[in-house]
This record gives C-alpha cells, structure tokens and sequence, in this order.
C-alpha cells in the first residue's frame, strides 16, 4: 500500500506531532498503520508511548534488507520504526548509503508495503536531506506541511516549482499536496494568510488544522488525540484530512509482493 512522505522546508511546523495525528487517524479508518521517522531527534517515538529511554531503531541496523524485522510494536497496534539511537558515524553512513543508493528504501521498506491495506507514513527532517531525496523517489503520496505564516507563504513558491519536492523521478503522479498546521484565526497575520493559501492551493489543500493544546497535552499523556480528547477541534480537523488522504490511498495502483507499485 501507499508510502506517505510528510516534510517541510521549514521547522518548527509542528510536523512530527502531524505525522502522530495522522497515523492515528487512518488508523481508525482501518488501515494497519506504519511510521518510520528519518530525523536524528528521534522523537516521533513519544508519540506512541515509546520510552525516553528506549534506545532501539533502525538507523544503526540499516543495512539489514527489510526494515521489517526492525518495526516495534505498540500496544495501539501501530508499528514503529525510530531513529534510535545512532553514533555520528552510524548516522553519516546512514545518510551516505541514502544518497549514494537512494532506491535502497524500495527493498527496505518492502516488506512493510507488501502488507495488505498497509500505510507507511514517513516523517522527515526539516528541509532537504537525502532522506527526503530517496523519499521523493518512490512516494506514492507527497505533503508539505506549513505554516500560516509569512515565511511559510513566501517558501510556498519554492514547493510549487519543484525545488523542494522535485518533480524528476518522484514515485507517484500525484501533486505535491498541503497541509496547514497551527492556524490562529484570532491573529490577523494568520487569519489573512489562511485566506491567501486556500486561495491559491486550491484542491491541493488536503486540510486546516487549527492550534490546540489539546496535541500537546493528549503528547503529555502518552494518548492518541483521539483517546485524549476525541471532540477536540484537532481531532476532527486529522478526522477530515484522513478520509481525503483514504480517497487519495484508493485511486493508486496496486503494489507487487515485492512492493513495487504497478504502473499503467
């Protein structure tokens, strides 16, 4: 199934804590739901109750062939594949195995798209990065998080022409798609620009979500958004941008047993 590569040319977006959202999200829509963090801060972890501690991951055993065997499973049922911890040398081999052999990640990540119904959501370290080169490579579903902000609206022109999100070689047909995080209407800046993306993203909006304590206190917990406080605006919001990504999962081609989407 799909391959869902979420980045953003800029931090601070509050990606991560997204990417945690959405999994969550397709989840109860019943997709079997992976996450694999490629950012050496290692913290989308937290968001599925995996101790501080806990130092497992999958950078230092990168060269095994199906990063399968590397996933942890959580007590929500979603499979993890952390950063871990990683020496600076495992880390720069890591990084270098990447960009000299970006297709590497079709056979790692293999046997975790081979599964049924199987969404493997990638979360990305901020800006370019040879984890986002290979990423961009066999993505089925590409987001750029942003902000409603004015840096975030003057790097919007980059991601359209491709210099973030390259268009040569990217694995799906699929536009870049958006999502617009942290949005205040009660600030005038923010409200004003909300307005100037919805106009100019058009459909390639997947969604708004609006900022809520409630993420980073459901965080706090060690609950999902969803088991923490299911009426929230955050949770409806992920709900929303969910089902769309679920129509977006249904119009893809097929993958072989090897996971290799069919063409055509």
């Amino acid at each position: 199934m799909p391959l869902i590569c979420i980045a953003s040319p800029k931090g601070g977006v509050g990606k991560t804590t997204l990417t945690a959202g959405l999994a969550f999200a397709l989840q109860r829509l019943g997709y079997p739901v992976s996450v694999i963090d490629f950012d050496v801060q290692n913290a989308l972890r937290l968001h599925f109750a995996i101790p501080l501690g806990d130092p497992r991951g999958y950078v230092a055993h990168a060269e095994q062939h199906d990063w399968q065997r590397l996933a942890l499973q959580t007590p929500n049922g979603i499979r993890v594949l952390p950063y871990g911890a990683a020496s600076t040398a495992q880390r720069l081999r890591f990084e270098a195995r990447l960009a000299e052999a970006p297709r590497m990640l079709e056979e790692a990540l293999g046997g975790l798209l081979a599964i049924p119904n199987m969404v493997v959501l990638a979360d990305t370290p901020p800006g370019p990065s040879p984890a986002l080169d290979a990423l961009n490579a066999i993505a089925d579903i590409r987001i750029a998080v942003l902000l409603a902000d004015a840096a975030s609206a003057s790097l919007l022109p980059q991601i359209e022409q491709g210099f973030f999100y390259p268009a040569q070689g990217a694995g799906s047909s699929v536009p870049v798609l958006y999502i617009l995080n942290q949005v205040d209407r009660r600030r005038r800046l923010s409200a004003d620009t909300t307005e100037f993306m919805c106009s100019r993203l058009k459909t390639s909006l997947l969604g708004l979500v609006h900022r809520d304590e409630a993420l980073a206190e459901a965080l706090a917990s060690q609950l999902s958004i969803f088991a923490f406080d299911p009426g929230s605006a955050s949770a409806h919001e992920l709900d929303r941008i969910a089902r769309q990504l679920g129509q977006t999962i249904g119009s893809l081609k097929p993958r072989t047993s090897s996971g290799i989407r069919l063409q055509g």
